[in-house]
């Protein structure tokens, strides 16, 4: 009985690896890469690129004088800024019309001055593909990424239930030619980091839960679910009176919000109908300090700047935004997010590993040019080294077009997606001409690692801030991307040289 048990869940386990596979190595890749999203935008972005400045910002002078200009006297729904901290010493403003229409700028926080337009998405392109794989409509890619989600905590579950020898698994690693070293990958990845794989699936899933699950939400409130949004975060809304209203100090409702929270410091303050008689301020409280997404936030009236309203959430929504502020990571101890970060590319090597092994086990079944292992090759190929490459080019792109370039953001993205998919036709090549369906690994590597010295070199020679000058302006998140460079190029080059010479060897 359990023999059969086990080969059943052995099936769905290996099922669900083939098939959604691609999926999670999107959502894990490009998750890795979005814990560090502000250090990738400083690179990215150097127009940002400033130091930290240690003198208090006032929002009155020095967002509320732009907003006019940065709106072009347009009628807003609202405008917000995300003040500057450690990873990000610039002000984000953004403001949404009436017509809802997006605009978002940049601003010195030490002197009286708009930062020119970015051009580049910056480290949001990896975040928002990550879990939306950039396919909006109907928000198809956030379903296809949950859904695998879904699944892949199932293949969790059956993986851990497949082991006979769990904890001797986890110390287990053979380095021989074998397709075993490739399961003892897979079951070392796996195991080792299993409970951060489970939370960051299972809160990835309730996140995004009243879009897979609207049926509750709806049956209760309708046609207006935005109110259980509004409840469970104890938000605070009025409606706008249509006549003109002054703005009070935001300096002043920061301060108050120091001092009701204590030790806590302002991150985000938005303003509800600017120009409104009914205008309201909401000012939210930092997160870098803390693991949960409870903002904390407090609502002030425009006008007179008196208080209107704490949230305090309900015990339910307390716990989720305990385990959304596990898997979003806005907290900015670096250790622990140098811990995530290794914990996300773990989960790309089980994937890939897991991959490979039922690869080379069909290799050693099926001959040459059969379907099913040509079509592995490809699709393993173009997860395991076709995106890495594809992210890499983005990189060089993003330093090399033209500042003045007309959507410049769009070539970036466009020029990620066509990379990719010359490296599935290159690999697609490759197979095609090789005796045993092999997918060419080792000159991708070589690849990886040439494109990734070339975005070094192409940042220093735009800017000028190779990684000492970089660390001598303080700016260790350009430096220390670029020391990330050159390690991927380092252990990219040497894999690939040793596959190389393994390939001419057995020739």
């Amino acid at each position: 009985m359990f023999t059969r048990v086990r080969q059943a869940l052995l099936w769905m386990h290996r099922i669900i690896g083939i098939g959604f596979s691609g999926l999670l190595l999107i959502a894990f890749f490009m998750g890795s890469l979005a814990v560090y999203d502000r250090e990738l935008d400083s690179w990215m972005l150097p127009q940002i690129r400033l130091a930290s400045v240690d003198t208090p910002l006032s929002l009155d002078q020095r967002v509320v004088p732009h907003v006019a200009s940065l709106t072009q006297g347009k009628p807003l729904l609202q405008w917000y800024v995300e003040l500057p901290d450690k990873r990000r010493p610039v002000i984000r403003f953004q403001a949404w019309t009436q017509d809802r229409q997006g605009l978002s700028r940049f601003l010195a926080p030490g002197e009286d001055r708009v930062l020119p337009e970015a051009g580049s998405r910056g480290g949001d392109f990896f975040y928002r593909l990550h879990y939306t794989l950039n396919i909006n409509f109907w928000s198809i890619g956030t379903r296809l990424v949950g859904l695998a989600a879904m699944l892949g905590l199932i293949a969790l579950i059956a993986g851990v239930c497949i082991h006979a020898r769990l904890f001797q698994d986890l110390f287990t690693l053979r380095v021989d030619k074998s397709p075993r070293r490739l399961l003892d990958m897979h079951n070392l990845t796996g195991v080792f980091a299993l409970p951060f794989h489970f939370i960051i699936l299972l809160s990835g899933l309730l996140i995004l839960f009243p879009l897979y699950l609207p049926a509750g939400i709806l049956a209760v409130y309708q046609d207006q679910p935005y109110q259980f949004g509004q409840e469970a975060d104890a938000a605070y809304s009025r409606p706008a009176l249509g006549t003109p209203g002054s703005l009070a100090s935001l300096d002043q409702m920061m301060a108050q919000a120091r001092l009701h929270w204590g030790n806590g410091e302002p991150a985000f303050v938005r303003v509800w109908h600017p120009g409104d008689a009914n205008a309201y301020v909401e000012v939210s409280r930092s997160l870098a300090d803390r693991m949960s997404q409870d903002g904390q936030t407090l609502y002030f009236d425009g006008a007179s700047a008196h208080l209107l309203h704490e949230s305090r959430l309900p015990a339910a929504a307390a716990t989720f935004k305990f385990l959304a502020g596990l898997h979003v990571t806005h907290f900015q101890q670096p250790w622990l997010r140098a811990l995530y970060f290794f914990a996300g590319l773990s989960g790309c090597v089980m994937l890939g590993s897991g991959l490979l092994y039922w690869l080379e086990k069909r290799r050693l079944q099926q001959a040459a040019g059969r379907w099913s292992v040509v079509s592995m090759t490809l699709f393993s190929s173009a997860m395991i080294t076709g995106m890495p490459l594809a992210t890499l080019a983005m990189l060089v792109a993003n330093r090399l077009l033209p500042i003045g370039l007309a959507y410049r953001a769009n070539w970036e993205i466009t020029l990620f997606y066509w990379v990719w998919l010359l490296a599935i036709m290159h690999t697609l090549w490759a197979i095609r001409r090789s005796a045993q369906s092999r997918a060419p690994w080792a000159e991708h590597l070589l690849v990886i690692s040439a494109m990734a010295l070339l975005a070094v070199f192409s940042n220093a020679w735009s800017t000028g801030d190779h990684p000492l000058q970089s660390m001598k302006r303080g700016l260790p998140a350009v430096a220390g991307v670029d020391l990330a460079l050159m390690l991927i190029a380092l252990l990219a080059g040497v894999i690939g040289w040793r596959l190389l010479r393994r390939k001419r060897l057995t020739r």
